[in-house]
């Protein structure tokens, strides 16, 4: 009997100690998380913050736009590799007649990251200037602007036509090669003149009394002849009044 008391005795004392020591233990383990939370933040922190890595793009794409984050890097083959902030990143590479690539990436702290992109050609590309400013072109009978004009078109051959008011129709074929590129300077030929309300005939030329040195030539004419006219009649005037002063003696001699 004595044994088993003595044993409920001692499991009761080390229940005491364990209770006593528990408070502390917690107090020690919210101290040591307190200095581990604030330390693994600032690591956060400094891996968004600090660290630039290198991006490498290798593309047979050549001169394929390429855009970092909506920012325009400039053109395949980039001049230089480039120096990113560490983290994510978008990039965008077009070319006319080509499938765009659009993807997210990673840039690692002090490390390289190397990326293949080659686009995928779809189309071709069509550049049509013509010797008439203004003249409409159609492709495949579809409207795709004035000239000058850039226009991609599907592979194949294609038919194009060009029209301007006052010339001759151009109607013609084209041979469309993925991801190429075609320079088309058509002449379109003017229509005769007078065959169309675009192209009037000339006025005709004045006739001989529409002529404006006509009618000044005669005004000259009527001029001289009028003062011709007047010049004796004053002159007669006058001296028939000096006689008719003297014969009523009714003027005035100063």
């Amino acid at each position: 009997m004595c044994t088993a008391a003595k044993l409920r005795a001692a499991a009761k004392q080390g229940m005491i100690k364990t209770m006593r020591r528990t408070p502390v233990l917690a107090l020690v383990l919210l101290f040591a998380l307190g200095a581990l939370v604030p330390d693994a933040a600032a690591r956060r922190r400094r891996r968004r913050q600090g660290g630039v890595g290198v991006l490498v793009i290798n593309s047979m794409t050549t001169g394929a736009e390429v855009l970092i984050d909506g920012k325009t890097m400039g053109t395949i083959p980039l001049a230089k590799p480039l120096q990113l902030a560490s983290g994510k990143h978008t990039l965008k590479m077009t070319l006319q007649g080509y499938t765009e690539y659009l993807d997210v990436f990673t840039i690692q702290r002090n490390k390289t990251t190397t990326l293949d992109v080659d686009l995928l050609p779809y189309a071709g590309v069509v550049q049509v200037t013509v010797n008439a400013e203004g003249a409409r072109v159609f492709i495949d009978g579809k409207f795709v602007g004035t000239a000058p004009v850039e226009q991609e078109v599907l592979i194949g051959e294609r038919a194009i036509r060009v029209r301007k008011a006052g010339y001759y129709e151009y109607i013609g074929k084209l041979n469309s090669v993925a991801g190429k590129i075609q320079r088309l300077h058509i002449k379109l030929k003017p229509m005769p003149v007078g065959t169309t309300p675009y192209r009037p005939p000339p006025p005709p030329p004045p006739k001989w009394y529409e002529k404006w040195y006509v009618w000044a030539g005669a005004a000259a004419g009527v001029a001289a002849v009028t003062v011709a006219i007047i010049v004796p009649v004053v002159v007669m005037s006058r001296d028939d009044f000096g006689e008719f002063c003297e014969s009523a003696d009714l003027c005035i001699r100063r």
